[in-house]
């Protein structure tokens, strides 16, 4: 008996044939529905013809000693947006499941933290991620973060909170108004991004000053704070402006 852990990539094309042989094997199939959008709970029981149970954060916080137990007497698997080891909540659900004696298979899939290569930013000179949260009135340590990556000369990833259960996305806008804000130099450049990693993805490079007054109508978006930048990596971006 296994438990799969199985990232599911950005859109419903990346699902891979390794993901959908595993998944052809399990007799029960959750799908996280608080990290992301990306693949829809229907399209998945479309293709797989099995019944998928939707569930939030709290149940794999609080139910992780039923998933490993059903995981004991049959195949089980945990349906994660993007890839399937980005949230420390599914790095504690493995460990748990290794001290339980339940054998654990890892299945990855495209995630955000990859799809930045698609600004023409290399990923190497990316340094700590950050993110800014609904609640954002009072929280500098995005801007901090930004700070001590600028002062190593490298590049930040910022994500942006999400609830697509109620529909809500913040905004890159209302990201980079926040981080102008707590200091930062609004004609320094910055890369915004909408559905990165899909088909329908845009990338926007400019002047943080510009950037606050375009609009995105597509989720989920994040910001890029760029550090010190190659020739190379500038002439991508500048396809963008």
């Amino acid at each position: 008996m296994v438990l799969f852990l199985i990232g599911l990539g950005l859109e419903e094309d990346d699902i891979s044939l390794k993901a959908i042989n595993a998944l052809k094997k399990c007799k029960k199939i959750y799908l996280e529905s608080y990290t992301s959008i990306g693949v829809s709970k229907l399209y998945l029981e479309k293709i797989l013809n099995k019944r998928i149970e939707s569930k939030e954060r709290k149940f794999f916080e609080n139910e992780s000693k039923r998933i490993i137990e059903e995981a004991k007497k049959e195949d089980v698997a945990l349906l994660i947006q993007g890839d399937c080891l980005s949230a420390t909540t599914h790095i504690s659900l493995i460990q748990e499941a290794r001290e339980n004696k339940v054998k654990t298979e890892i299945i990855h899939g495209i995630s955000i933290f990859t799809a930045v290569g698609e600004t023409g930013l290399s990923l190497y000179n990316f340094g700590r991620t950050t993110s800014i949260p609904f609640d954002y009135k009072n929280i500098k340590a995005p801007y901090e973060v930004i700070k001590n990556n600028l002062e190593k000369e490298m590049h930040t990833l910022v994500l942006l909170d999400l609830n697509p259960k109620e529909n809500k996305f913040l905004t890159a806008v209302e990201g980079l108004k926040h981080l102008v804000g707590l200091g930062l130099d609004e004609n320094k450049k910055a890369v915004i991004c909408s559905r990165l990693g899909t088909k329908n993805k845009e990338i926007k490079y400019g002047k943080i000053k510009d950037l606050i007054k375009t609009k995105f109508d597509n989720f989920p978006q994040c910001i890029i704070i760029p550090g010190k930048i190659h020739f190379m990596e500038e002439e991508f971006l500048e396809k963008n402006e």
